[in-house]
């Protein structure tokens, strides 16, 4: 009989019917698949009849992806199967290149005498520590260890690793193998490797991994919305010997998101970054997240980080690793250009930039109205690069749409629980859409615009208000921008940013060519649709010119083309 997985997984679903529990089930099948192998064990009872595909000796082959095709919710619980090429390139990184390809084993390791211990601290079904042993040969089934929460994933990799030696002794497997919190105690460390996939949650989710936000941020110090998988490195660099490496699987966000701030903080404090992937389409089935890939390699000097792309892990340029965020690794891959803007200050020197919050979302919908007098209310599809399209263009605002939003002022203040936030808002101001493929800013020079959450508003002096503007349209300041801050925003092609990190970017050191391309900006801003892209172009261009880099004009002009041909 052939195994087919559609064949197999329907067995196990009726073996579960019989036996009452998914959990029966999968005993019942590790048996079967164990008997066909000669490991004994074979069951007896109701299920024998349904499980006659996995008495198949290849059905063994598909015990993992069964498993992970009957996941109740992968979403939820953060599992995603590994694609071989990235498990080679994780393995290549920690524990060299493949040296033999036919016996496929790091021979020059074994014949040293010396034979690395490896963890997978999430293991799964073990396709991880599977390809690890082909490396390092069947003579090293101990130096492999895993854990998992999932009693069943935990079962099949034992089964696995039994089916590669067959003659381990299962309480080995017992001892290395182990149903356990890998974000818990490992009674083996320290480990030569750590390397896996962990699981991608957002605290806020982490219940179905087993634990909860609080326990998890409290007991290392994390931020409450620190991803799970960035908790699994942070903890992992306390898991591995001086030189080993911490090789794990990553969301993008690690790169930039705040709350990852601790974790990249540990990784420079305790060793560095050694190698780095990436991809900018999902290579995993079943989930549109973006991956990284960082190679920490402990007690190491940081230097330049090579750089590695897509699903075949094609080599890129070497990139210099900033403090902080980490952003620039990703930025050959999303085909950012390296920039390095000359720069005096930064922005949040010309005034506040501020974000709003729940409170006045939600404080202002009973006061917004279609038309009529009052405010007109800014949403960030209504922001342009210098331009509002405010009652040209159609919106939403708390779920409704609007031609043309107002906030009935005297409604408002007869209320009076925003009237102080209107005070400070309705002021002369540069109104900053949060994601876009470039810097979407405009100058409220009127100062009678509300910006509806999550527009950003900066306050400049009235008479650097175009200077503001000048700076968010600059092409060095844009790319800065994207490589900074890569992997936050929902879209590779976004670039996404807060209150403090629009405060944070440079001022140009030239300021007389600065002072030419706040008038240029004004202009933009006041031109017609037929002529502002021409102008917005002569804004970039002097721009670069204060900045003295002129690297990114060609991309920024790409993106705002594009951006202006996106259907809206």
């Amino acid at each position: 009989m052939t195994a087919t997985v559609g064949g197999l997984r329907g067995a196990v679903l009726a073996a579960e019917s019989a036996l009452g529990s998914r959990a029966a089930a999968w005993d019942a099948v590790l048996a079967v698949v164990a008997d066909a192998h000669g490991l004994g064990g074979a069951p007896t009872g109701a299920a024998d009849d349904v499980l006659a595909p996995w008495r198949d000796p290849a059905a063994a082959e598909q015990l993992g992806v069964v498993h992970e095709s009957l996941l109740d919710d992968r979403g939820r619980s953060g599992s995603f199967y590994t694609p071989a090429p990235l498990v080679a390139w994780l393995l290549d990184r920690a524990l060299g290149p493949v040296v033999d390809p036919v016996v496929d084993q790091v021979v020059d390791q074994v014949v040293a005498g010396w034979v690395p211990r490896v963890l997978d601290p999430a293991c799964g079904t073990g396709n991880v520590l599977l390809a690890a042993l082909r490396r390092l040969g069947p003579g090293a089934v101990d130096r492999v260890h895993g854990t998992d929460l999932d009693p069943v994933a935990v079962a099949i990799t034992r089964l696995r690793l039994r089916l590669a030696v067959p003659d381990v002794e299962p309480a080995v497997l017992e001892r290395t193998v182990r149903v356990a919190d890998g974000l818990g105690a490992h009674p083996g460390a320290p480990y030569d490797a750590v390397v896996g996939n962990p699981p991608f949650l957002g605290q806020l989710r982490s219940r179905t991994a087993g634990r909860s936000s609080h326990q998890l941020g409290g007991a290392a110090g994390l931020g409450a919305y620190t991803d799970t998988s960035a908790a699994f490195l942070h903890h992992s660099l306390g898991l591995v010997r001086p030189g080993g490496v911490v090789a794990l699987v990553q969301p993008l966000s690690l790169l930039a998101a705040r709350d990852a701030g601790r974790v990249r903080a540990a990784v420079r404090e305790r060793g560095a970054v050694t190698a780095f992937w990436t991809s900018t389409t999902p290579v995993f089935t079943g989930t549109p997240v973006r991956t990284c890939a960082p190679v920490v390699t402990v007690a190491a000097e940081q230097g330049l980080v090579p750089t590695w792309t897509g699903p075949g892990a094609v080599p890129g340029p070497d990139v210099v690793l900033p403090e902080g965020e980490w952003g620039a690794l990703a930025a050959p891959a999303l085909g950012v250009p390296a920039v390095r803007p000359r720069s005096a200050g930064v922005l949040g020197d010309l005034g506040s930039c501020h974000g709003d919050f729940r409170d006045q979302y939600y404080g202002l919908v009973p006061f917004v109205r279609d038309g009529g007098a009052g405010s007109p209310l800014v949403t960030s599809g209504l922001i342009d690069p210098a331009r509002s399209r405010w009652g040209e263009a159609p919106t939403r605002f708390a779920k409704q749409a609007f031609g043309a939003p107002t906030v009935d002022l005297a409604a408002l203040h007869a209320d009076g629980a925003l009237s102080a936030w209107v005070a400070r808002r309705l002021v002369p101001k540069v109104l900053v859409a949060t994601q876009g493929r470039v810097i979407e800013a405009v100058v409220d020079r009127e100062g009678t615009w509300l910006p509806s959450v999550p527009v950003l508003s900066l306050s400049p002096p009235a008479d650097r208000l175009w200077h503001a503007l000048a700076v968010l349209l600059a092409p060095p300041v844009v790319a800065l921008a994207a490589a900074r801050y890569a992997g936050t925003a929902l879209s590779v092609t976004s670039i996404k940013l807060s209150a403090r990190q629009v405060a944070d970017l440079p001022l140009p050191a030239d300021t007389s060519a600065w002072d030419d391309a706040a008038r240029l900006a004004r202009l933009a801003q006041d031109a017609g649709d037929d002529v502002r892209h021409g102008a917005l172009l002569a804004v970039a261009e002097r721009m670069c010119e204060a900045y003295d880099d002129h690297r990114a004009l060609a991309w920024w002009t790409g993106r705002l083309e594009a951006r202006v041909r996106r259907p809206r």
